[in-house]
């Protein structure tokens, strides 16, 4: 009795184990799963900026600014005061009021000729200097120092301007130029020729 149970009890431990080693695994086919590669969306490029122009501004047209008129020759006269010193003061007035625009005529220059006969300096007497004077209403006397170099003989100063024309009457400023009488003012070197005078003791 004992012996047929532990027969028992020994065979249906081989079968269990048999059962065992022979069962398979449930369950399909390892799945593999797959990542797919996404799109690299191409980087955003942004464009620079164009800078602003920072250069100066274009200058004003002859419309904005007016018309300049450069006159070679003023109508002027006048004369030295003291003809016979080495130094003389010249009064250089404007001769033809009528013709003076609105906005004036600015002093440009002023010349001798022959140039080696005198040399020319800024203000003297009352009148404003010249240089940098405008003729206009009011205004139509300067002065010019000039000094006597002793050479060549007599010599005249004339003196060269701009008029800017204003807005509107550029028609009529065109025309100054050929409507000007061109003035000059005679120079006269100090006379050097008298004997010189000795003194006997």
């Amino acid at each position: 009795m004992t012996l047929f149970r532990s027969s028992c009890l020994a065979l249906s431990a081989v079968l269990a184990f048999g059962a065992a080693g022979c069962s398979t695994p449930s369950g399909g086919a390892a799945e593999t799963s797959t990542t797919g590669t996404s799109a690299t969306e191409a980087p955003m490029t942004t464009g620079t900026p164009s800078a602003e122009p920072t250069g100066p501004e274009a200058p004003r047209t002859a419309d904005d600014a007016g018309v300049s008129i450069s006159i070679a020759q003023l109508p002027i006269g006048g004369g030295a005061g003291d003809s016979s010193a080495r130094d003389q003061c010249v009064t250089v007035s404007w001769l033809q009021p009528e013709l003076l625009p609105d906005n004036g005529v600015a002093v440009t220059g002023i010349q001798v000729t022959p140039p080696d006969a005198f040399s020319v300096g800024g203000k003297c007497g009352d009148p404003d200097a010249c240089a940098g004077f405008t003729f206009g209403a009011g205004a139509d006397t300067c002065s010019v120092a000039v000094t006597a170099r002793g050479t060549g003989g007599s010599a005249r100063l004339t003196v060269q301007g701009k008029a800017v024309c204003a807005p509107g009457k550029e028609s009529s400023c065109r025309n100054l130029r050929s409507r000007v009488s061109p003035g000059s003012i005679p120079l006269t070197q100090p006379d050097s020729s008298a004997p010189e005078t000795t003194t006997t003791g």
